[in-house]
């Protein structure tokens, strides 16, 4: 948590987002004493992975119908934190 915190740049008021992205993470992995993931235990078939990003990144989110306009931004910058 502490790594995922301070290499994003994030506020520190954001560590329980960046324990639950952690434990979602260790989940879909292979674990060290057996041959499958915890969510292959637990599900019964093996977890979709492509879908990963980098915590902490830089995300672009379009705008709402509502505020788009002919000219100017379509999307605003965010940062993906889970």
């Amino acid at each position: 948590m502490n790594a995922m915190l301070l290499s994003s740049g994030l506020f520190n008021n954001m560590w329980g987002e960046a324990v639950l992205f952690a434990c979602n993470i260790l989940n879909r992995v292979a674990n060290k004493k057996l041959d499958q993931t915890l969510h292959e235990l637990w599900k019964g078939y093996a977890p979709n992975l492509s879908f990963l990003k980098v915590w902490g990144c830089l995300a672009k989110l379009p705008l709402p119908n509502f505020k788009l306009e002919n000219i100017g931004p379509k999307n605003f910058d965010s940062m993906l934190i889970g």
